[in-house]
């Protein structure tokens, strides 16, 4: 693998072109830096799409989980923290205790450390001999299953240093890890590997409550072999979010908590029951770009895909797909507008949004639309927008365009 070069990566992850970058963030086209450090669109139109994350919102979450479930968290930020941003995101949950923080891919890994993240970070995504320097010398920790622990035991070797990894066990999720019964001899193998310490072993959970008691089991058997053998195994983690919600024997020596970070629930039946009282910590607004009107019967968007049934105005809001907007809202969802909600009207396109205002007259170019907000009594969260549109939260959230614009708010 090739990584990206420093710049080029932390440009995909904020918000487009800077001018320039340093530890402490960017200045904001508006002047001063941005809370958080995420880099910041230096030219980014004033009507374009913008993403705002509450960081009280997400300390407020954290401490919940932490109420609940009393072992160290790594804070799970893969895929641009769930939309959040990878950057800002991150700084904000080690300023606030995080044991560690887990990523999906090793340039996220990379992005992190050049942004100045001390705290451990666990990359839980592919590597190959090539990327053994990078990641011993960013002191990063890797998660291994298969020989290829080899690769990095050579380069923490050539650079004198010690690497750390944690053993992933495929215990029925069917992804990636080495099998319960091929795990104790890769145990003893990285063990006895004189430039790499284990500081975890781990598994992923299907997240089917009874199987999951049966992963467990398998995982933690596996464990305690290597326990008898005398070997040190570091920390043991296996839940994510849904297994918080579980039972407390899930919780091992640390949790991996995703999802919950930002406010949302795993799915309906922990979301109903709202026994954390999460907080979602996103909003994304765009602005009106033309506000036209249309005689009953007249089209528009493409192969005329609406049709006016009545004399009506509507407006074009400056976001669509590219954005990350899904091109399945379309006449499934609303948004707010001078607070007063207004239907999506047919597909969304590319970059345009077509909302239907009726007879409203008060709506004007520039005017602030609302599609993504925290505060539930707009009914406009990731898990409203969610179940009027059969979208998954998790894929309007992790959809999210890199390179909108974030800020970072008290």
């Amino acid at each position: 693998m090739t990584l990206m070069k420093r710049r080029n990566f932390i440009k995909a992850l904020g918000a487009g072109p800077v001018a320039a970058l340093s530890a402490e963030g960017l200045s904001a086209p508006g002047g001063g830096p941005k809370p958080g450090g995420e880099p910041a669109a230096g030219v980014s139109g004033r009507r374009d799409p913008r993403v705002e994350v509450s960081l009280s919102r997400l300390r407020w979450n954290l401490s919940q989980i932490r109420n609940r479930v009393r072992v160290p968290v790594m804070a799970v930020v893969k895929a641009n923290a769930y939309g959040h941003g990878l950057v800002g995101t991150s700084k904000a949950l080690e300023e606030a205790g995080v044991h560690s923080l887990m990523v999906g891919k090793l340039q996220e890994a990379v992005a992190l450390r050049e942004a100045g993240i001390r705290c451990p970070i666990l990359n839980f995504g592919p590597f190959d001999r090539r990327d053994g320097g990078e990641i011993i010398r960013r002191k990063i920790s890797q998660s291994v299953f298969t020989e290829e622990v080899a690769y990095l035991e050579e380069a923490a070797a050539r650079l004198g240093k010690t690497g750390s990894v944690h053993v992933d066990i495929d215990t029925g999720m069917g992804r990636t890890g080495v099998a319960p019964g091929q795990a104790l001899p890769l145990i003893e193998k990285t063990a006895s590997l004189s430039h790499l310490k284990i500081d975890g072993v781990c598994t992923t959970l299907t997240e089917d409550p009874d199987f999951d008691k049966e992963q467990l089991r398998l995982f933690l058997q596996v464990c305690a072999a290597a326990e008898a053998k005398g070997i040190s195994l570091g920390r043991k983690h296996a839940a994510s979010s849904a297994a918080i919600f579980t039972s407390s024997e899930f919780a091992l020596d640390m949790i991996r908590p995703g999802i919950t970070l930002y406010g949302y629930y795993p799915n309906a039946r922990t979301r109903k029951e709202d026994s954390l009282g999460l907080k979602p910590a996103l909003k994304l607004t765009a602005k009106v770009s033309f506000v036209k009107g249309l005689a009953a019967g007249e089209p528009f968007s493409y192969l005329r895909a609406f049709k006016a049934d009545k004399d009506m105005r509507v407006a074009s809001v400056g976001i669509g797909y590219s954005d990350g907007y899904p091109f399945l809202f379309g006449g499934k969802v609303q948004v707010l507008i001078r607070k007063k909600r207004f239907p999506v009207l047919g597909a969304v396109t590319s970059n345009h949004t077509m909302v239907g205002l009726g007879n409203d007259r008060e709506v004007q170019v520039g005017d602030e639309v609302t599609l993504i907000d925290p505060d539930r009594s707009w009914s406009l969260a990731a898990d409203d927008l969610a179940e009027a549109s059969g979208v998954a939260d998790y894929k309007i959230l992790i959809g999210l365009n890199p390179l909108l614009p974030r800020t970072y708010v008290e």
